[in-house]
């Protein structure tokens, strides 16, 4: 369970205030749940540099804020059950691609670790469920609708993705989940839908718990479909 946000154009919202507040208090998870397992952000400044940070701190407590750049994301994470905990597991995840950009990865939903390390021919233990999935996709990341396809078939609750790729940049944004049968399946669809936000000359994907702190106009992403913002 993560919230997350992603950009392109320079956002005339505060969405790491809006990030900040849906991590501390999600009124759309279980008992107003919190996203305090570290945070992080990847962000391709207005002077063309890169700008990477993740932190072990609950995103609420530390006092270091992103800067704006042309294009961003930044993710607060709520660990899944049995998944290590720690700086070296906060998202954005770094990956190469094998023609040589740099994708930075944040995830929200569970996938099939066990599955994704055989496929990477790795040890799944010193990763993390999503850490093995943002090196699953830069090794596939010469067709990015593909990847995310072929992601998609290790699911086992979301595969709610941002992801911003360098040179460029570019900003991804990606929703797709499992909903289960019966009085809950109202509420998983309403944590997990993705919405899209755009502004004058600016546009934005953001977990459904941020779309609350944010005016600018804003409509549910289509699941299973890639956007480039």
């Amino acid at each position: 369970m993560c919230r997350f946000y992603i950009y392109s154009g320079v956002p005339q919202e505060d969405l790491h205030k809006a990030l900040r507040l849906a991590a501390e208090r999600d009124p759309y998870a279980p008992g107003g749940f919190q996203h305090g397992d570290g945070w992080g952000y990847a962000v391709y400044t207005m002077d063309g540099s890169l700008a990477y940070y993740r932190s072990a701190k609950a995103v609420w407590r530390d006092p270091h804020v992103p800067p704006l750049g042309l294009a961003g994301l930044a993710h607060a994470r709520a660990a899944s059950k049995g998944e290590p905990l720690g700086l070296l597991y906060a998202h954005p995840f770094q990956a190469q691609t094998p023609d040589g950009r740099m994708i930075y990865v944040a995830h929200n939903g569970s996938v099939d670790k066990k599955a994704l390390a055989e496929a990477l021919g790795l040890d799944p233990k010193p990763f993390s469920d999503s850490w093995l999935l943002a090196l699953f996709l830069a090794a596939r990341w010469g067709d990015p609708e593909a990847a995310v396809a072929e992601a998609a078939g290790y699911v086992k609750t979301a595969l709610n993705l941002a992801v911003l790729e360098v040179p460029g940049p570019k900003a991804y944004a990606y929703s797709y989940y499992k909903l289960p049968e019966g009085p809950e399946r109202d509420l998983h669809e309403r944590y997990y839908r993705l919405y899209g936000v755009r502004g004058e000359g600016w546009s934005a994907a953001v977990s459904s718990s941020l779309a609350r702190h944010i005016e600018a106009a804003q409509e549910p992403l289509e699941p299973g479909r890639l956007y480039v913002l």
